[in-house]
């Protein structure tokens, strides 16, 4: 694919993030008064009409950064990766975030554009989350996409990636990313994200070059939370970035709703706070699609799941509380561990469980089953 050529103001607006010393929030200020380019050449020629962008010993930093600016490196970052610059005066400019008072002046895109025009809903979630939550994860976009809603999440190992691979099956995904669109974080996920740029949308506020850092990330969060309808948290510990994209969902008045979990799983504590303090529980797609006036079509096929019996329904039960050891099993079930053994053995090829480093925990999604009966 030929790379797309950006016009000039495209590559000012991604200058002017890329300059010392202007905060996101006067740069908004400023581009809601100015065109991109009016305002660069006020800032290289070091005018006194700046100040209200800069500070007085903040413009001759931000004049020498914008003399000596490489402009031709910027725009063939630009150019090569096929990256869209939108500011507020654009159309393309996501009307959710149009009236956000915390919107981002500039905004870089890679992929589908029209993704932004449809309904969306976030699924997010830790990064050390279980089989069972990504799995849920995984469910959930699915059907989420197939009925027509763009699933948008952060691109993070665990739930994140889940819910993108999700989607992706079956409909579309936004990625919002905390470093610039001419990298991947992690670095295992270039695959997934070479797909979602060529075939659905990466979003970033800054500008190609802009590597991950601490900070970003919870400006990623806010931006996941602008852009949705509904916030869906699937598991989280006490404290986390899914926390605070839940928190920023709240304040711009958008729905919270979180998967409940099990008394003894870490991953579940805190959506299972989220719950306590009034977000609506997910326990099927349903229960999203009902938010945005919505409901699943009936489908005629009927998938069974396997038949388990004796000791297998125990230890399924036991493992719905979190992950166990199989000396754990043992003592909790008090059965033999030749039985317990057989039982596991059983569970791991019909993969309703899965093991990792020595602990046994559920495969299968969390949702309640019996969609059928709907």
């Amino acid at each position: 694919m030929m790379p797309r050529q950006v016009s000039e103001a495209e590559v000012v607006a991604a200058a002017l993030v890329s300059l010392p010393a202007i905060s996101p929030t006067r740069l908004r200020h400023a581009l809601s008064q100015r065109c991109p380019e009016e305002l660069w050449r006020d800032i290289s020629n070091g005018r006194s009409n700046v100040r209200g962008v800069l500070s007085r010993g903040d413009i001759q930093q931000a004049t020498t950064a914008a003399q000596r600016f490489n402009f031709d490196g910027l725009r063939a970052a630009l150019d090569i990766n096929s990256i869209r610059v939108l500011t507020a005066a654009d159309v393309e400019y996501p009307e959710a975030l149009q009236n956000d008072l915390d919107r981002p002046p500039v905004l870089f895109v890679r992929g589908d554009l029209s993704l932004l025009e449809r309904r969306i809903a976030a699924i997010v979630g830790t990064r050390r989350a279980t089989a069972a939550g990504r799995a849920t994860a995984e469910e959930l976009a699915q059907e989420l996409a197939s009925a027509g809603i763009t699933v948008v999440s952060g691109l993070a190992l665990g739930i994140d990636t889940a819910a993108h691979r999700g989607a992706m099956l079956t409909g579309s995904t936004i990625a919002v990313v905390g470093c610039g669109l001419d990298r991947c974080y992690p670095a295992r996920h270039q695959e997934i994200f070479n797909e979602i740029c060529d075939q659905h949308l990466a979003v970033s506020e800054w500008p190609p070059g802009t590597p991950p850092a601490p900070f970003r990330f919870p400006m990623r969060n806010r931006l996941i939370a602008a852009l949705s309808e509904v916030v869906v948290v699937v598991e989280s510990g006490q404290t986390g970035g899914s926390l605070i994209t839940a928190r920023e969902a709240l304040d711009r008045g958008r729905e919270v709703m979180a998967v409940p979990g099990g008394l003894r799983v870490a991953a579940s504590s805190g959506t299972n706070a989220l719950l306590r303090d009034g977000a609506t529980p997910v326990t099927s797609v349903d229960d999203v699609l009902r938010e945005f006036g919505m409901q699943r079509p009936v489908r005629n096929s009927v998938h069974p799941t396997p038949l388990i019996k004796g000791r297998a329904v125990d230890i399924v039960h036991e493992l719905s509380q979190g992950a166990l050891t199989l000396d754990q099993l043992v003592q909790r079930l008090s059965a033999p561990i030749s039985e317990v053994v057989a039982a596991v053995g059983e569970l791991l090829q019909l993969t309703i469980i899965a093991e990792s480093d020595g602990w046994l925990e559920l495969s299968g999604s969390m949702l309640v089953s019996g969609k059928e009966h709907r």
